[in-house]
């Protein structure tokens, strides 16, 4: 466990984001939840860019319908995931958008390998096998 902090903690952040973005699918895959709002969602964390059109990413995120910020997610999406799966479900929506905006605007921190740590735990607890780094 300490070994795969390590060595997420040598990741570049877009990395980070890709990781993170790659996990959020492998739960929904193992999970069969499938909805364009996860779609839009995925495929926005895998265009995380660098530099100073972060800001504008990170804008365009919070315009999805669901976008991992406390905002409840779809009405449609919801019903269509088991109840027992809904808290995981958001706990790793959540954690993988905070991987790509947590240090937007700061200096990087071991807060985004943190949100990986929870996001791959909660694969391990639902016997979901772990994406390659």
């Amino acid at each position: 466990m300490l070994e795969f902090l390590n060595r997420l903690l040598k990741l570049s952040p877009i990395d980070l984001q890709l990781y993170a973005s790659k996990s959020l699918n492998a739960y929904c895959a193992a999970k069969s939840i499938q909805h364009v709002t996860v779609d839009e969602l995925i495929a926005h964390l895998n265009s995380r860019p660098e530099g100073r059109d972060l800001a504008e990413w990170e804008r365009r995120g919070a315009l999805l319908p669901l976008n991992g910020r406390g905002d409840d997610m779809p009405q449609e999406l919801r019903q269509s995931i088991p109840s027992q799966d809904i808290d995981d479900f958001c706990h790793i929506v959540d954690s993988a958008v905070e991987v790509g905006i947590v240090d937007v605007y700061g200096t990087a921190s071991e807060l985004p390998a943190m949100f990986l740590e929870k996001i791959t735990s909660i694969l391990r607890k639902n016997n979901i096998d772990i994406p390659q780094l």
